[in-house]
């Protein structure tokens, strides 16, 4: 016992190679818990009694493992989802009931404390046999009980240390499934040792057997005699039942089992380990008849060795025997102890206190329990004394278990069973096989009441086929007709559509009266202490990948059914459904057509591996039309009635830069701005359609076409929205009507140029007819300038003719040399001559030996506009600065006001034609996207700055790049 807890501690601390632990070879021989004690020693005395039949014990299990597509692999999906580990849990959730988890829980007791009897029988009486090298004496029970209870101190010891030093939400225990298998190892080789030395030292090798057995013809007599049809059937069907029926047999295959391929190779791979383990039952049968072993045959194999006189073989056996019936127990007892605490003491009492730690609790109260049913299992060994034999208790542990196999067939196949047949059923199967089978157990004849109802008397072997067929026939009749002539709830229905085989479990679409995922573990701390519910809620969100911010009512729906899952290991799915459905109840019934799509179609993708047949080609169907709608070219958005959001396309995700995985299962009122505005106003209104609708997004305008449209078919209320992205589109539009004012204006420009032509021709004419009139300096002067503002007056409206019909200037004109500061101080005096506009000081920086290639005239019209925009949007007595300076072979100009800036989401339009941000009737939207065509066509750059890095919130700042001028030859 301390190896096989060193086993299991070196396991836990990772001291053992992990690819030897997660081996399937080792969760395979961890099930040679099934073949307890009575493999090692009750198996010999199995045989003498039915014969042939004794096989039934290994093929029940593995007729079971044979059909594992269709029985072990359903219910270890079922409890790997749900965090089912034990039958009673499993029952409890199908048929949600907490009385169906007690009473199964009772029931289950009852039924295995005769096979844990055996376990202490084995090795009291064992220790007994090694100690007086002889048969049985009546003077020995003193010794045998004592031996039994120091057996059952010990293993409760080693049971708490092996499955009950971890918190109970830790519901695996590798520490303990490697060393069951290193029990089995023990086990088989020990049977096998004794099994060949039994041949090569009775009868000097399978020669000498053979011809033992040809002196002796009755002893294959007896093997073959013809046990009745009922008997063999019934057995097989026992062992097959116990399967997943023996609670210690459940707990191994379900509780311990973390990935279904370990029972794909357990169901050959166990098969062979009985097949093995049963190979030496006959030799040793055998050999100890012919070797006149007195003592019974049940310990044939420890008789034999003693009979030898080999040491090793006989310390061997002993260990062999008294590992496995230690192995039994541990898991036997923690099953038991894991329902009982679940079904029997939490539907009681629960601490009331929310300080007190409830993991902590849980484990105490779990420790009690283990040394409860040990000390029940020793009481029941103690009152039946010697009277009934490994088999017989095996054959009542065996018809016990069978009474549940009504029920674990309904949980997969029978959707209309129902907890009241259930109930009565498994009941009345219960009282006649407690009658039957179970009283007589401590009286070594059967009592006169049971005698009285048979006519003929029965032999005491068919009796107990009596008794089974009779209480499972009852068990299934009451089963069936109850459940067919009651109601089936709501509750029920639900689960059972869980747990059919190839269902999905379409869960509810309710609504969780929260905000956010924080509330769950706020309310969790009223039922669960505060420690309890954190660890809770972290584990649920871990498992989901999802963070405590969440607020979609999907992710919160999904995060409730998780804890309850979760908690369902913890405290049994009954105690877990109470706990959640009061601290985080719906708040009202089904929505919509009453399943939550998106979490089917999440199931879906899981399960897709596993689908055959029509059922493949419809998820095929599913699929192909699924992926249409994610490819269209445009938007598609599907409503549950309460506004949750169950399609998000990524045509969708595109328009709104919103990706489908953070949005699905979101309300729409949860949606960023200005999305959620956008379509929450829509459904609001009357309209189906809506055209030509403006957002105004980080990214800009977008022009959008909405659609909507109601799904009525088969009772839903879903809404869907169809988003058309017209944005391209409008911009054509808009510059066809751009182009249009464009060619508007340059017709107008040419009748403009052809009207002001001949009145500032004459006034060119006048102005230089000054000169020869008069001599006076300024008259002169402003003859001068006259004629300057008309040829400036010229080449602007040729300009303005140009730019109309090209949409850019002539790049054919010729360049000169132009001084940039010459140029800007121009532009400031003509900007001067205006009265009228508020008074700006101009501060021009510019170094005057900075020349330009370019055309001093439009240079000078660009700086107008410049200068004239940065008055506009400065105060009085504002201070404009422009500046210049050498950047390798460019000029870099700027020109810097204190205004109050432009807003960065207009900057990328401010150069555009016609764009402006002036008042109507203030700005025409023009000069700036004139300025940045010259700019251009000189060959240079501009861009705009705002605000001022040096005014931190304020300011514009005009950059400009242009070509130096190359100094020409002298």
């Amino acid at each position: 016992m301390s190896l096989l807890f060193a086993i299991a501690y070196a396991t836990e601390r990772q001291l053992l190679p992990s690819r030897l632990v997660n081996h399937p070879s080792i969760f395979v021989l961890s099930l040679g818990v099934y073949a307890s004690g009575f493999a090692v020693y009750g198996a010999v005395g199995f045989a003498e009694r039915y014969g042939y039949s004794f096989l039934n014990y290994y093929i029940g299990i593995s007729a079971a493992l044979i059909l594992l597509p269709i029985l072990l692999a359903p219910l270890h999906q079922i409890c790997r989802s749900y965090r089912l580990n034990s039958l009673a849990d499993l029952l409890s959730f199908r048929f949600r009931s907490s009385w169906v988890g007690s009473l199964a829980t009772l029931f289950l007791a009852l039924s295995v404390w005769p096979l844990l009897a055996i376990q202490i029988k084995i090795v009291s009486e064992s220790t007994l046999i090694l100690s007086a090298g002889e048969a049985l004496v009546g003077d020995s029970a003193n010794f045998k009980n004592l031996i039994a209870l120091l057996f059952c101190v010990v293993i409760t010891v080693f049971t708490i240390l092996f499955g009950s030093r971890n918190l109970p939400s830790k519901d695996s225990h590798r520490g303990l499934v490697v060393a069951l298998a290193f029990e089995s190892i023990i086990k088989i080789f020990a049977l096998v040792s004794v099994g060949l030395v039994a041949i090569y030292s009775v009868f000097g090798g399978f020669g000498g057997l053979q011809q033992w057995l040809v002196a002796h013809p009755e002893i294959l007599k007896d093997l073959s005699t013809p046990q009745s049809g009922d008997t063999k059937r019934l057995m097989l069907i026992m062992f097959f039942a116990g399967s997943v029926c023996m609670p210690h047999v459940f707990h191994m295959l379900f509780a311990e089992n973390s990935s279904r391929k370990n029972l794909a190779t357990a169901s050959w791979g166990l098969p062979l380990f009985l097949l093995v383990m049963s190979l030496p039952v006959l030799p040793i049968l055998w050999a100890g008849k012919a070797s006149g072993l007195t003592i019974t045959t049940d310990y044939f194999p420890l008789g034999l060795s003693l009979n030898i006189d080999n040491i090793w073989l006989t310390i061997l056996i002993y260990l062999a025997g008294l590992s496995a019936a230690g192995g039994a127990i541990i898991v036997t007892t923690l099953a038991l102890a894991s329902m009982s605490l679940n079904h029997l003491v939490l539907p009681l009492f629960r601490p009331k206190d929310h300080n007190v730690d409830i993991y902590r609790w849980l484990l105490t109260a779990r420790q009690l329990l283990i040394c409860a049913i040990i000390l029940v299992g020793f009481i029941f060994y103690d009152l039946i004394g010697d009277v009934q034999s490994l088999t017989n208790l095996t054959i009542a542990s065996a018809t016990g278990c069978l009474q549940f196999l009504p029920g674990v067939l309904a949980v997969l196949y029978w959707p209309r069973a129902n907890r009241n047949g259930f109930i009565s059923g498994l009941t009345a199967g219960f009282i006649v096989w407690g009658i039957g089978l179970l009283i007589p157990m401590f009286s070594d004849y059967y009592p006169a009441y049971l005698e009285s109802l048979y006519i003929n008397k029965i032999s005491n072997d068919e009796f107990w086929v009596v008794v089974a067929s009779l209480s499972i026939g009852i068990n299934s009749a009451l089963f069936i007709l109850v459940s067919m002539f009651s109601e089936t709830s709501a509750e029920e229905r639900s689960a059972a559509e869980a747990c059919t085989l190839d269902d999905l479990n379409r869960p509810s679409r309710h609504v969780l009266n929260l905000q956010t995922a924080v509330e769950i573990k706020q309310r969790l701390q009223d039922a669960l202490g505060d420690h309890a519910a954190e660890q809770e809620f972290k584990r649920a969100l871990e498992e989901l990948h999802l963070d405590e911010q969440e607020t979609r009512p999907y992710a919160l729906r999904r995060i409730r059914d998780r804890i309850e899952i979760n908690l369902s290991s913890l405290l049994g799915p009954s105690s877990a459904r109470r706990v959640i459905d009061r601290v985080l109840p719906y708040t009202d019934s089904v929505l919509g057509s009453g399943e939550d799509i998106t979490y089917i179609e999440e199931r879906l993708e899981r399960y897709q591996t596993n689908l055959t047949g029509l059922a493949a080609d419809l998820d095929s169907l599913r699929r192909y039309h699924r992926q249409t709608l994610e490819d269209l070219p445009i938007g598609v958005c599907a409503l549950g009635g309460d506004q949750e959001i169950l399609l998000w396309n990524m045509s969708m995700a595109d328009i709104t830069d919103i990706q489908s995985s953070t949005v699905t299962g979101s309300s729409l009122n949860g949606l960023p701005e200005p999305w959620a505005n956008c379509l929450i106003n829509f459904l609001e209104s009357s309209d189906l359609h809506r055209s030509k609708f403006c957002v105004e997004t980080e990214q800009g305008l977008r022009w959008l076409n909405l659609h909507r449209t109601e799904s009525q078919m088969w009772g839903r209320d879903e809404l869907i929205i169809v988003v058309e992205d017209i944005t391209d589109t409008q911009l054509l539009e808009h510059e066809l009507t751009h182009q249009e004012r464009l060619a508007s204006i340059g017709r107008l420009a040419a009748g403009v140029a052809h009207e002001i032509g001949n009145p500032v021709t004459g006034i060119a004419c006048l102005a230089q007819n000054l000169r020869y009139e008069t001599e006076n300096p300024d008259t002169l002067e402003t003859a001068s300038q006259i004629v300057k503002q008309t040829q400036r007056i010229s080449s602007i409206v040729g300009s303005l003719v140009n730019f109309a019909h090209t949409g850019r200037e002539d790049r054919a004109q010729a360049r000169e040399a132009v001084n940039v500061r010459n140029c800007v101080s121009e532009a400031i005096q003509l900007l001067s001559l205006d009265n009228e506009a508020q008074q700006i000081h101009y501060n021009n920086n510019c170094p005057t030996d900075i020349v330009v290639n370019g055309d001093n005239q439009r240079l000078m019209q660009v700086f107008i506009n410049l200068l004239s925009n940065a008055r506009d949007a400065s105060s009085d007595s504002a201070m404009i600065t422009i500046e210049a300076e050498e950047d390798n072979a460019e000029a870099h100009i700027t020109v810097t006001d204190h205004g109050t800036g432009i807003d960065q989401k207009l900057q990328n339009r401010i150069f555009e034609p016609f764009f402006t941000t002036k008042d109507p009737g203030k700005g025409t939207g023009l000069g700036l996207a004139l300025a940045y065509n010259i700019i251009t066509d000189l060959g240079g750059d501009i861009s705009i700055e705002s605000p001022v890095p040096e005014f931190s919130t304020h300011g514009t700042r005009i950059h400009i790049h242009l070509v130096l001028s190359q100094p020409q030859p002298n």
